[in-house]
């Protein structure tokens, strides 16, 4: 009993739940539907034997490493507008995205700093957020 309190709690309290419950601008939320789009088209077409959620977090693992790569200085779970760009390109789907408004979803969720808008970076979780179907589903909510 007291496990499950905690583990709700625990919910409650991630980044990517209080993330979720902010409204993002309606070019932002139009960038996410196209990626969740893609994303979910690449899914069907070559994940159909997993379960949604093992391809979504395997999505995020490899933007999380491209990213770590790419950018020495970013933590271990973040994630950059190059390395969604660069899931992208891995799936045959680079040239449906351009790279402004992957760059407007990661500044619009993630964190930036001080002059530097290309080094913006999200969280995996954030991430895993964006592209969950209850993020579309609450995102509707909001809209309504």
């Amino acid at each position: 009993m007291i496990s499950v309190a905690l583990s709700s709690l625990r919910i409650a309290a991630s980044p990517a739940a209080s993330m979720s419950s902010r409204q993002l601008s309606m070019a932002c939320a139009s960038s996410v539907d196209k990626l969740n789009t893609i994303l979910e088209e690449y899914r069907q077409k070559n994940y159909s034997q997993e379960f949604p959620k093992r391809f979504r977090k395997d999505i995020v693992k490899v933007a999380s490493s491209m990213t770590s790569r790419q950018l020495n200085s970013s933590p271990a779970n973040a994630v950059s507008a190059s390395g969604i760009e660069s899931v992208l390109q891995n799936i045959g789907a680079g040239h449906k995205m351009s790279r402004s408004e992957i760059q407007g979803i990661v500044s619009e969720v993630g964190s930036c700093p001080i002059g530097r808008e290309d080094d913006c970076t999200i969280t995996a979780d954030q991430m895993l957020d964006l592209i969950s179907s209850n993020w579309a589903e609450h995102h509707q909510e909001l809209n309504q």
